[in-house]
């Protein structure tokens, strides 16, 4: 009797035992693995077929290329061009991604017409205004963030001369742009709002330019919520550099996105360059590297990662024929290593 109780309590523990469920296959989705936003800069024109499918499948969010720039929208003092802009957004709405704005204020951006009519400071901030109220407005509640101003710095931290029609009228360049940030969110207040430029990371004098200047909005209280590092290198860019400096860009406390993101392989620009095997390895190694060292961020401040372009085949670096291949999906929007490299890199 002893004997068939042993036998009965061992066979019911091993029927009762609760076996662990399998774990679930390790996505391989780039937007459903982040726990940040993973954009792609687009193009209306572009989005059907394999490039809509593509974005639609491996990002949470995008970015106008070039179709919500000042140029493109203000065709008048009082005559806006919303076509190309209303497509992106409503596409974004229609299938729920997240846009973020680029961008309101730009150097290489102002209209002929405008800069053409040499207003003096006053005019010049009154037009201004009416426009960003405008374009803010007219999508408030539909964008999740906006680039207020783009490339205001030299790599030295001097503010940009040439050709900028704020520095020529404007004494003191960072206050009319403070103004501006608080013209933005008073139009949306729910809208992130950031400051974008390029070589952030490895110009450490313009970096110290863009921390004095968010130093100075928060002592006068003009709003500004995020940094943006555009990320135009190339898997030769010293990688000390670029993780010194993106944490010194978070010691702001400010949001980071790192929002134009290629990397170049034909960093000789040879016209007989041939992407070899040795090269995407480099490439997928240099996207990890960036990935993971936005991942070791605090959490909070991870606002999200763009790639300039979802397909080699459209990059702005293969303009005029040039022969680069930067981006994570090759002219037939298939994964390059790239693609791997930065999904490795994240969490």
């Amino acid at each position: 009797m002893a004997l068939f109780s042993i036998l009965f309590y061992s066979a019911c523990s091993k029927k009762d035992a609760v076996v662990p469920a399998p774990a679930p296959p390790a996505t391989t989705i780039l937007k459903d693995k982040a726990a940040f936003g993973i954009g792609a800069a687009v193009k209306s024109a572009l989005l059907q077929g394999t490039y809509q499918t593509t974005v639609l499948t491996y990002f949470s969010q995008i970015t106008a290329e070039y179709e919500m720039k000042m140029q493109t929208i203000w065709s008048g003092e009082n005559n806006y061009n919303w076509s190309y802009a209303d497509a992106l957004v409503n596409f974004a709405t229609t299938n729920g991604l997240n846009v973020h704005g680029h961008t309101l204020l730009w150097y290489q951006s102002f209209p002929a017409w405008f800069t053409n009519a040499n207003y003096d400071s006053a005019a010049f901030e009154s037009k201004v205004k009416v426009y960003i109220d405008a374009v803010v407005s007219r999508y408030r509640g539909k964008l999740k963030s906006w680039d207020v101003a783009n490339e205001i710095f030299n790599d030295d931290g001097t503010l940009r001369s040439v050709n900028c029609p704020v520095y020529k009228t404007f004494k003191d360049p960072i206050a009319f742009y403070g103004r501006c940030f608080q013209y933005v969110r008073n139009a949306d207040p729910d809208a992130k709002l950031f400051y974008n430029d390029y070589d952030v990371v490895i110009a450490s004098s313009k970096r110290y330019s863009i921390k004095q200047m968010v130093s100075r909005f928060k002592n006068v209280g003009y709003p500004i919520d995020g940094l943006g590092e555009q990320f135009h290198y190339s898997i030769n860019t010293d990688k000390t550099s670029i993780k010194s400096g993106l944490n010194d860009m978070a010691t702001t406390g400010l949001l980071i996105h790192v929002s134009e993101l290629d990397l170049k392989v034909n960093v000789t620009q040879s016209n007989t360059y041939v992407f070899s095997a040795t090269d995407q390895q480099l490439q997928a190694d240099a996207y990890q590297y960036i990935v993971e060292t936005f991942e070791g961020l605090p959490t909070n401040q991870k606002f999200a990662i763009t790639t300039w372009g979802v397909s080699d085949k459209y990059s702005w670096l293969t303009a005029g024929n040039a022969i680069e291949y930067p981006l994570l999906f090759d002219i037939n929007f298939n994964k390059k290593p790239a693609y791997d490299g930065f999904l490795k890199g994240l969490k």
